[in-house]
């Protein structure tokens, strides 16, 4: 068998812990959002999903009344109103929040479903 160098070189010196790593002066990015600014995002989305479904019911008896829309499908229309309007605020909530959370992995389904609630909105608004 061939021999093995051994583990530990006893001409070393002993170093001080911490001084191995070289200081990289890299930049590493933005830090995380911490759970303060999470609470904060997550609250205004709450007052902003009130404030959409007031909207929405606007919506819905404008809908009912000068339109002359059937009730049924101006409360779908309302409900896709306001899908559109929450999922484009959770973007703005998440941008404003965390820049790090702003990957395709989020962003394109909130897209995605605002789309189709807008989609969803204008289609059943436009029938009798």
């Amino acid at each position: 068998m061939a021999d093995l160098p051994p583990l530990k070189n006893p001409n070393a010196e002993a170093k001080p812990l911490g001084t191995d790593m070289p200081v990289s002066s890299a930049d590493v990015g933005e830090p995380a959002a911490g759970s303060k600014d999470v609470m904060i995002g997550a609250g205004g989305l709450l007052v902003l999903a009130l404030l959409f479904f007031f909207i929405r019911g606007a919506y819905v008896n404008y809908l009912v009344g000068s339109l002359k829309r059937s009730p049924n499908n101006a409360g779908l229309a309302g409900w896709g109103l306001f899908g559109c309007l929450f999922f484009g605020a959770a973007i703005g909530c998440v941008a404003l929040v965390g820049k790090s959370y702003l990957t395709l992995a989020v962003l394109v389904p909130l897209a995605l479903l605002s789309l189709v609630c807008l989609i969803l909105c204008l289609v059943v608004s436009s029938k009798k």
